[in-house]
């Protein structure tokens, strides 16, 4: 019995290996992406931010208290961009 002279599954098994060593030498000459750099967002401390991270680590006792209360009512304010709407013409 003779074999078959094309065989499809083993030909892709060695195209995927040959394209993922070829990713890899690419990987590897070029190094590892450099980090974006930082936007001005991140350079100003945000005490929205501050405020939800002490709402949190306060648990469920944060429902109760009214800081979290108000820092919860502006974080849905600015997320929703409630503005006022126009007056119907």
């Amino acid at each position: 019995m003779r074999g078959r002279l094309l065989n499809i599954p083993a030909i892709g098994r060695a195209a995927g290996c040959v394209l993922v060593a070829a990713a890899a030498v690419q990987f590897h000459r070029h190094g590892a992406p450099q980090p974006l750099p930082t936007s001005w967002v991140a350079s100003r401390p945000d005490p929205l931010a501050a405020a939800m991270a002490h709402c949190q680590t306060l648990g469920m006792a944060a429902e109760n208290d009214a800081a979290c209360q108000a820092t919860w009512a502006e974080n849905r304010r600015r997320f929703f961009n409630d503005s006022p709407a126009r007056e119907a013409r």
